[in-house]
């Protein structure tokens, strides 16, 4: 098992580390989704049908979901705790009384912090990190493009820098404790 990873040179003028090389890591292959999921669970010497399986997980997507748009935050042990975030603008409000969400809220997103086993410390020591080969083409996804990841959790739930070769425009930090 390898974490694959690209080779990317920051290009942002105004950033402190421009033309500096970082590394942001890619998937191959095509995403997997629920009904994969399923089915691969349930070859993994279980009771349950994938049929069974694939329940129980859109039950639960849809559940977290739910729970998130309530303001709660949803941990699977062993994996990550889900909870909603906020982007603000950059710039912000001069008082608290000029604050307002329509005007200094960019966006709300999904946050995913490891727990358990499952953390930044673990996946650094189990994982073996390999940098893709420029010409590698032996892509099964339906846009012949590896997914960039960032270099931790979920940002946004859109997926606008995939496939990018510039960095986000800001890193967030991931290293803040995750509570649990």
């Amino acid at each position: 098992m390898s974490v694959f990873y690209r080779k990317y040179q920051n290009k942002n003028r105004q950033s402190v580390a421009y033309g500096k090389w970082f590394a942001r890591a890619v998937t191959i292959g095509k995403t997997v989704n629920v009904d994969e999921l399923a089915r691969h669970m349930s070859e993994h010497n279980t009771p349950y049908s994938k049929g069974a399986i694939k329940g129980v997980l859109t039950d639960m997507i849809s559940c977290v979901r739910e729970l998130m748009l309530e303001g709660k935050a949803v941990k699977l042990d062993g994996l990550a705790i889900f909870s909603a975030g906020i982007k603000t603008k950059k710039k912000g409000a001069p008082t608290s009384e000029d604050f307002s969400t329509t005007k200094h809220i960019d966006s709300v997103y999904m946050r995913a912090r490891a727990t358990g086993e499952f953390t930044r410390a673990e996946l650094t020591k189990a994982g073996n990190v390999t940098e893709l080969p420029k010409n590698f083409t032996d892509y099964e996804d339906e846009g012949n493009t590896p997914q960039s990841g960032g270099s931790g959790g979920s940002q946004s739930g859109n997926g606008s820098n995939s496939g990018s070769n510039t960095p986000p425009a800001e890193e967030p930090d991931y290293d803040q404790p995750s509570g649990d």
